[in-house]
């Protein structure tokens, strides 16, 4: 018979193990884990008392089987980088238990804890046990399996073909792929698309991989620099070598089940497209769209229609099109007053060929052109010009629509000539150049403003009153260019004067007041400007006395202007440019009425 202290005795106990298994409570973040027959499971994972990761998690498997993982802490740094066509949100650093523990979680850097359990190969089928709790666990084939895996000599040779095909050469090349491989390789949960892009993913040409148990010769050396690289690194390696182990058996799985769709769905991944001379990437930057793509097609609760559908659906789902404005008033249409807009097109066919474009503006009819695919076309449309009361003006814009099939893209032109009243007319800010992400989504404001020290903005003023014989005399371009460290070589200003393509002139002046001509109209030289400079502690000043040949036939000031400052960083005023563009975008202004200060009676 229990005395009077047995009891309490018991519930004490039980109390305590009921707070120890709770302090000791670890499990998974996901909803579903992936393991990969011979590859390591690496998982995200929360604790409710971080200091029972200080000796490790241990985790079972169903044939009792334990296993003891020390816990890292994967988080994103932030770091400050220049606008370019992609750009990185920072590097994934890792950090012991013994590194971060005394760190509050809300000073960490973004991110979570990780572990990696080394399930061995006879563990396929089995489960992962938590503590108390069982999770069942989603096992994927190696991806080499897939290669064994076509039924015939042809298809074999197809699937092959298929992990062959990578990025062209040519596209290799140009510094925006170069620069996207990069960010890519630092990575881990991107490394994969650096794969994909350089060798095709193949699964052959798996630089690493981690196999438990009998280990083959070949890979022996590999193995051995794994095993004995820094804990911290290898749990970026491994998280690295489980992604581009899922995208090998999502492709492969594809294929196998729908080849075309497959093709279609890694040329996507990888597509890029024509600028002229330039070969920018163009294929799908939504990460988490790309994550929920992989969870749904590994999905142990879909059948190959089901999978391929999703697969579909995704093509579908990604740009049939990308359009933007290149410039307003750069060019006027021969015999009219009528604007000649000049705007870019790409079209992203799912399949190869050229595709019909729609162009619905205010005109009486639409315009219909032949677009060839994944390189940039170039459209017209004649634009009536929007007058504006000198008094209160008011710049007006004209909507026009493109259409592709069913995608379609509004833009505003601008349809009025800029008037020029006292005391000055403003110019810029010039703006970055589009990047990926903005040009995809048609947000020409997004990511458009440069930081506030690398910011170019700028006047156009009188500088001395006008003569009745030379009423355009006079006219001064006052820009200032903010610089970390200002007067650096390689900095410099663009200022382009005359319609596109056919400029009356272009020079570049640089922070110590040199001028060079660097387009000039066929027809006459048109002087260089007199300029005046000064070298301040945060920014250099630019007074640029323009000559009178500025102006056009029609006492009209056409103005472009870009700046590459010392680190590379392009910008560019009145319209953001793409990569490798060879000018910029064109205003009219109409300086006629700015010596007018007469009120309207």
């Amino acid at each position: 018979m229990p005395n009077r202290y047995t009891t309490p005795l018991c519930m004490l106990l039980l109390c305590l193990a009921t707070l120890a298994s709770r302090g000791q409570t670890t499990r998974p973040i996901a909803d579903r884990l992936d393991a990969i027959v011979s590859y390591p499971l690496v998982m995200a994972v929360q604790a409710e008392n971080e200091r029972s990761l200080a000796k490790g998690v241990t985790t079972r498997i169903d044939d009792g089987r334990t296993f003891v993982s020390d816990a890292f802490w994967v988080g994103l740094v932030p770091y400050a980088s220049l606008p370019a066509w992609t750009t990185s949100p920072g590097g994934w650093e890792v950090y012991s238990y013994e590194q971060i523990r005394n760190t509050p979680v809300a000073q960490r850097p973004p991110g979570s804890w990780f572990i990696s359990v080394a399930l061995p190969i006879d563990a396929v089928g089995q489960g992962l046990w938590f503590g108390q709790e069982r999770y069942e666990l989603n096992w994927l084939p190696d991806p080499e399996r897939s290669l064994l895996e076509a039924d015939s000599a042809q298809r074999t040779r197809d699937f092959d073909a298929f992990w062959s095909h990578r990025l062209d050469d040519r596209a290799l090349r140009d510094p925006a792929v170069s620069k996207a491989i990069e960010q890519y390789q630092r990575d881990p949960f991107q490394n994969w698309r650096a794969r994909l892009l350089l060798d095709g993913l193949d699964p052959s040409r798996t630089r690493a991989r981690e196999t438990l148990g009998g280990v083959p010769d070949a890979l022996e050396q590999i193995e051995h620099a794994l095993n004995t690289q820094p804990p911290a690194d290898e749990m970026l390696a491994g998280i690295a070598r489980q992604q581009e182990a899922r995208w090998q058996i999502i492709l492969g799985r594809i294929w196998l089940i729908d080849p075309s769709t497959a093709e279609r769905m890694k040329h996507a991944l990888m597509r890029t497209a024509s600028f002229g001379d330039r070969r920018l990437p163009l294929w799908s930057a939504d990460t988490n769209g790309l994550a929920r793509l992989a969870h749904d097609l590994l999905s142990p609760f879909v059948n190959d229609d089901t999978r391929v559908l999703r697969a579909k659906a995704w093509l579908e789902a990604q740009p049939r099109a990308l359009s933007w404005i290149i410039d307003d008033q750069g060019q006027l249409e021969a015999g009219t007053d009528r604007l000649l807009p000049t705007l870019g097109v790409v079209s992203l066919p799912s399949t190869p060929g050229d595709s019909l474009l729609r162009i619905d503006s205010l005109l009486d009819t639409p315009d219909l052109s032949t677009v060839p695919p994944n390189q940039m076309y170039r459209v017209q449309v004649p634009v009536e010009p929007r007058m504006v009361d000198s008094m209160s003006p008011v710049i007006e814009t004209v909507p026009i629509t493109m259409r592709i099939g069913r995608w379609s893209a509004k833009h505003e032109l601008i349809a009025s000539r800029v008037p020029a009243r006292a005391p000055f007319v403003r110019i810029g800010p010039l703006l970055n150049d589009w990047d990926l992400s903005a040009l995809v989504n048609n947000q020409p404001l997004a990511r458009a403003k440069p930081p506030a020290n690398r910011a170019t903005i700028g006047l156009l003023q009188r500088s001395t009153p006008p003569s009745r014989n030379d009423p355009l005399s006079g006219w001064q371009l006052y820009l200032e260019c903010a610089a970390p460290n200002p007067g650096r070589e390689g900095d410099a200003i663009e200022v382009w004067i005359g319609p596109r393509a056919y400029p009356i002139a272009a020079w570049r002046i640089t922070p110590d007041a040199l001028v060079e001509t660097i387009a000039s109209s066929g027809l006459g030289i048109t002087p260089q400007p007199s300029v005046e400079t000064r070298i301040l502690n945060d920014r250099w000043v630019a007074q640029i006395t323009l000559p009178d040949s500025v102006f056009d036939e029609h006492a009209d000031l056409v103005l472009g202007i870009e700046r590459t400052d010392a680190d590379g960083v392009h910008t560019a005023w009145p319209r953001r440019m793409i990569p490798g563009q060879s000018e910029p975008a064109r205003l009219i202004i109409t300086p006629d009425e700015f010596d007018n200060l007469r009120l309207d009676p």
